[in-house]
């Protein structure tokens, strides 16, 4: 059979599908909650021009300076097809990587003509460890669309050079943008661009005007993000308070030669990968072991200068690289000073230079069959290792106590002890994540967000005088922390003291004027008073302030329900419904509010909807029930009773019920049976 660049590129998705093949099996894990879960802005079509103006955690109420609408918009069409199913979202993030791998075969072979070079990279892509977490973890969507965007950019950038027809160069240029739109690190394409171009020695002016459309896209994109796109209204507290912003720019560009060969280490050496890395900087130059990572770096350089008379390629990879990693080089301080997830593109370079070092260096000393069976272990090697790290990402909780094997001696280690406090909360594990937020505390007795979670932990676990101490101590220590106060007077709330409660509340509104959570659990309060107009009026409120939150409008769906209005409050159940809430309990109600709007067909659904999602409930076999005996369907109607009664045994109503539907159905039988009675004569 030939082998062709078709054949090729089938057997490397044959081979990622292999390897990637039981994440699809792992469920949501740490952002998802926020991107996906918790997002109502993924889960409305009418929401999409909130996703283009606005960063990217608006949708669950959280600040950043994070611009990526395209990554949130591939999540909107997850969600349309796969509603809160994560195979799906693994599914796409999976194909993904895979045309990405297809896309880095073609891009070599261009600019290599060597189907080996362009098969040996784009398989150690497809399978490298170091960079297998960017499929793995469905936030990191972000990289994989910027450099599926990116790599048809080159890509069609080369073709046009190659065939000279404009609509390729427009299409590049249309790409590189989208590629922005995916996530920030894209602005490093001109720099490869300018690779390309010298790769063929083109130095004159009419070359490098090619890449003016690129540098307007750029500057414009620049220009949007620090004004109409810049989320941090002048100061971006999420990047101004990180680590590498508190290192002068000397001391981070002194890391930069630690964190590369750190990057490089992890590629063909990937022992130890975790999500959260911590890196000490170097503050000095005099600092132990920079001088070495300094002189090994030069040493590198002229490594690379003198393979490359024979292979220009290695020179390429290598500069590729460098370039690719440009922008996260905290040359200007970003989150942090290293991370897995930033090898994506960069790693291309990388594998360029080493398959290079395969086809010229050791290929002829070994001959083909050794350098094979070579290449074969070696992706073997980095398979193994991918399927190994992909275990890590099965949940949450995997995910943080994989980083917790390697960061104990971190100074933010605080900061993933409440992460999985956080993760074992939401996998019901209560007692678990009132240990891990314990710990939290016990590293960092000032980080008030440990508090607030501990209180959280503790409300579930039944411990309400712990958890008042906890949001009490939360919000001593950060006098302006929204959260606990809210969580506080739901609180109060809960135990009776209502008076209380709203206090704390309207305290909570007073600081922050645009919580929508404060003015929720004031409605809850007023409902708890049985003030119905203010419980109403607050809850219009909270989805005035936060309109893809479905809670409100299943509160107000109740609301109404207390004031019979049943055509609102089918409206407001649908609403919630649209904008992601999907629990038994909302379609026993929704059952409800049909069968008072007249709507038995649509009513009866809505109870089977909610039995299908929970049948340990007597409800919607009781309101089933109630329908049926409505059109006279008495033998049906005792079924569905009888089935109640099952589950809430000893239920007075029920019984009643039961006793009611046969009596009926003896009056119905007698009223039958006259009808046919033979008259005497």
């Amino acid at each position: 059979m030939k082998i062709t660049r078709t054949t090729h590129i089938l057997f490397i998705a044959l081979i990622i599908v292999i390897v990637f093949s039981n994440s699809l099996k792992n469920k949501f894990a740490w952002d998802d909650k926020f991107l996906i879960v918790n997002n109502p802005y993924i889960k409305d079509c009418t929401y999409i021009s909130k996703i283009f103006n606005n960063q990217l955690y608006e949708g669950d109420g959280m600040h950043s300076n994070f611009y990526r609408p395209a990554q949130l918009f591939s999540f909107m069409i997850d969600y349309r097809i796969w509603k809160l199913n994560p195979f799906g979202y693994h599914l796409t993030s999976l194909l993904l990587h895979i045309f990405n791998s297809a896309l880095v075969y073609l891009i070599v072979f261009a600019i290599s003509s060597s189907p080996y070079m362009a098969f040996v990279t784009a398989s150690l892509f497809g399978v490298a460890p170091a960079i297998s977490g960017i499929t793995f973890y469905i936030p990191a969507r972000s990289d994989l669309l910027m450099a599926l965007f990116l790599f048809l950019s080159l890509w069609f950038f080369i073709r046009y050079r190659q065939k000279g027809k404009s609509m390729l160069y427009a299409a590049s240029v249309f790409l590189f943008a989208l590629s922005l739109i995916c996530k920030e690190m894209a602005l490093m394409l001109p720099l490869l661009l300018v690779l390309e171009m010298r790769r063929n020695h083109e130095r004159d002016r009419a070359s490098f005007k090619l890449l003016l459309p690129y540098a307007a896209v750029l500057l414009a994109y620049v220009f949007l993000r620090v004004t109409v796109l810049n989320f941090a209204k002048g100061s971006n507290p999420i990047i101004d308070s990180s680590f590498p912003a508190t290192l002068p720019l000397a001391a981070r560009l002194l890391t930069n030669f630690k964190v590369i060969f750190l990057y490089m280490k992890i590629l063909v050496a990937p022992f130890g990968l975790h999500i959260e890395w911590f890196v000490e900087p170097v503050r000095s130059i005099f600092q132990s072991k920079i001088l070495l990572y300094i002189a090994g770096f030069i040493t590198m350089i002229l490594a690379v200068k003198k393979i490359s008379n024979k292979n220009k390629l290695i020179l390429f990879g290598s500069l590729w690289f460098l370039f690719a990693l440009s922008p996260v080089l905290n040359i200007y301080p970003i989150s942090v000073l290293f991370g897995e997830g930033w090898l994506y593109v960069p790693s291309v370079g990388f594998f360029i230079v080493l398959s290079a070092i395969f086809k010229d260096i050791i290929k002829p000393k070994l001959g083909n069959f050794l350098s094979g069976i070579l290449i074969t272990f070696f992706l073997i090697y980095c398979a193994f290792f991918t399927i190994a790290y992909g275990r890590a990402w099965k949940d949450s909780v995997s995910v943080f106590n994989n980083v917790l094997r390697y960061e104990k001696n971190s100074p933010f280690i605080y900061l993933t002890y409440n992460n999985l406090g956080m993760a074992y909360y939401d996998k019901g594990d209560f007692e678990k994540s009132i240990e891990y937020c314990k710990k939290s505390i016990s590293l960092n007795p000032d980080y008030f967000d440990a508090y607030n979670n501990l209180g959280i932990a503790y409300i579930a676990t039944g411990k309400t005088v712990r958890a008042i101490k906890s949001f009490k101590i939360a919000i001593r220590l950060k006098r302006d922390f929204v959260s606990s106060y809210s969580n506080l007077g739901h609180l109060y709330a809960f135990i009776g003291f209502k008076d209380r409660a709203i206090e704390i509340l309207n305290a909570a509104i007073k600081i922050n004027p645009n919580s929508h959570r404060a003015y929720c659990n004031l409605g809850y309060v007023y409902m708890e008073k049985r003030d119905i107009v203010k419980a109403e009026e607050f809850f219009k409120k909270a989805s005035q302030l936060r309109e893809g939150d479905y809670e409100p409008h299943y509160c107000l769906g109740t609301v109404y329900i207390k004031n019979k209005n049943y055509k609102k409050a089918l409206d407001e159940y649908n609403k919630a419904l649209k904008l992601g809430l999907c629990d038994f309990e909302i379609y026993n109600k929704l059952g409800f509010a049909y069968v008072k709007n007249g709507r038995f067909q649509e009513a009866e659904a809505a109870f089977r909807h909610s039995l299908a999602l929970n049948k340990e409930q007597s409800e919607p076999y009781n309101n089933l029930g109630n329908l049926y005996s409505i059109f006279g369907y008495f033998c049906l109607a005792i079924n569905e009773y009888r089935e109640a009664l099952k589950i809430g045994t000893g239920d007075k109503g029920i019984v009643d019920n039961i006793n009611k539907a046969k009596f009926r159905w003896k009056q119905a039988l007698r009223k039958t049976s006259s009808k046919f009675t033979i008259p005497m004569h």
